[in-house]
């Protein structure tokens, strides 16, 4: 009697789960997708990190789309509609890189702000090398004299379609981005379809800028309270920055710019402009802002900005203020990039640095893109280091500089590429000096030493930092300080970021 052979044992190599999951979203606006020069830039595929959690190995990420970091709640108050939620592990959206864009379709809305928003959070995380926080939730029991609690917020949750307006903001209360959508214009029907739906939350630009106003808050709570002209300005202005430069991460979108200005990043090009639909939408003519310039009110065409320093004394709205620092800082970049690429050109044209006319050659706008993604990146994160480096009230445009400077000089001793005369000579056009500065030096801008809490509160008496000779912003561990100016106390666990001689 033969008996049948033992089963062979079934061996197979484990799956791992992946490290990212794509999105589609737009890499603009939906508005270019209905013009044909940018039509095939305008989808791009975002490398999102895959959601599991840490202790079961499980994935993390439900319908919403819901994760660690994001809550994505798409109720509509206008209309009285709920949408439902996304559920981007289906596997048809695993295969197909989620959805595909569509202004019409709820349901990419929250794909594509979930994408944005959890990417704009990577390079803060990247930056500084710690887990991004929300700010807590603060609220006070027993009235006026009560006490003040916090308590920890795990997610910030967005809402695409909260407003039917056109406006979008961080609620800082709500702890939530609150986007908006509203009709377009019957004017102008050239730039857009008369009574045309505009969604906020389809714009790359808005969702990044939003989602960083809310990680600045988590890091400087204070910086939210205007205490100087400068300080609800940077916070425009840092999220003007952080979303200008999430441009330069997308290849096609940048290398058809590098083809399209022959390398001179410096005249009109769409890298540098921030919400073309909603600008347009609102009767701005262009884009929202542009740190290169803008559309002339009268004549409808485009003309570069030329740095005034004098500006800075007049301008006081916070956006328009903001504009001053993102023009600074992405003059800095630009200064960088020249530099790094001087050697292409040099090679490209034989000595002469002068380019022929015609197209450049698919070669040089490869290298040219490369480095101008490069550098992006460089001074990308260089801004978000800095912000650890600032006071943690009442900053100054100025109190960055300086904080750029150390953080800089802090990982990179050695700066053989003048990142940081960059820096220094954009802000000096623009007219941002720090204040008390002995000089623009990088040696005298450099945060040299923190104070000791003796050493900080040898200033108390007077009220007048010895550094400085004005009233001290600096906050020691259980001590006040006064802000001669404002009237105001507070209380940090923080030591004074001030140059001791």
């Amino acid at each position: 009697m033969s008996t049948s052979p033992p089963p062979l044992p079934l061996r197979a190599i484990p799956v791992n789960q992946p490290q990212f999951r794509w999105l589609n979203v737009y890499a603009f606006d939906p508005s270019l997708s209905s013009q044909f020069e940018y039509m095939g830039l305008n989808r791009v595929s975002m490398k999102v990190p895959w959601e599991s959690d840490e202790t079961t190995g499980q994935d993390a990420l439900a319908a919403g789309p819901a994760g660690e970091y994001l809550e994505v709640v798409d109720v509509d108050p206008a209309s009285g509609c709920f949408y439902a939620p996304v559920d981007l592990n289906q596997p048809y959206l695993l295969a197909t890189d989620g959805l595909q864009p569509s202004e019409g379709n709820p349901q990419f809305h929250q794909q594509m702000v979930y994408a944005v928003a959890m990417t704009t959070i990577g390079y803060f995380e990247r930056a500084l090398g710690r887990r991004a926080l929300w700010s807590p939730r603060r609220w006070k029991e027993g009235g006026e004299g009560g006490n003040w609690h916090e308590e920890y917020v795990r997610r910030l949750r967005i809402y695409p379609h909260a407003l039917r307006e056109a406006n979008a903001y961080y609620s800082p209360d709500k702890k939530a981005l609150l986007l908006g959508y509203f009709p377009a214009p019957t004017t102008d029907i050239a730039s857009h379809l008369p009574g045309g739906m505009v969604f906020t939350c389809l714009s790359h630009d808005v969702i990044a800028h939003e989602t960083t106003h809310a990680l600045l808050d988590g890091m400087h709570r204070r910086f939210i309270e205007p205490t100087n002209p400068d300080a609800l300005a940077f916070h425009e202005a840092f999220a003007d920055i952080v979303a200008l430069f999430q441009h330069f991460s997308l290849p096609e979108v940048l290398r058809n710019q590098i083809a399209k200005t022959r390398g001179d990043l410096a005249s009109e090009n769409l890298l540098a402009q921030l919400a073309q639909e909603f600008g347009q939408a609102t009767g701005l003519h262009g884009a929202l802002r542009d740190a290169l310039g803008g559309s002339d009110p009268s004549s409808g065409r485009w003309e570069t900005a030329t740095a005034d320093p004098a500006l800075i004394q007049s301008v006081m709205e916070p956006h328009a203020r903001g504009s001053i620092l993102v023009a600074a800082v992405f003059d800095a970049f630009l200064t960088i990039y020249k530099s790094r690429t001087a050697d292409l050109l040099r090679i490209a044209t034989g000595g002469s640095g002068v380019l022929p006319q015609g197209q450049l050659h698919p070669d040089l706008v490869n290298r040219l893109a490369d480095e101008a993604a490069k550098t992006a990146q460089h001074v990308l994160t260089i801004c978000i280091r800095a912000l650890d480096y600032c006071p943690p009230v009442d900053v100054y445009f100025g109190d960055y500089l300086r904080a750029v400077i150390t953080s800089d000089y802090d990982l990179v001793r050695d700066d053989d590429l003048s990142y940081r005369v960059a820096f220094v000579d954009a802000f000096r056009r623009h007219g941002v000096y720090p204040l008390h500065a002995r000089s623009l030096s990088v040696d005298s801008l450099l945060w040299r030493a923190w104070m000791s809490s003796q050493e900080c509160a040898s200033c108390a008496p007077t009220r007048v930092c010895r550094s400085l000779g004005r009233p001290c912003r600096g906050m020691t561990s259980g001590r006040y300080f006064w802000l001669k100016q404002h009237k105001m106390h507070y209380m940090f666990s923080l030591r004074c970021p001030v140059s001791h001689p």
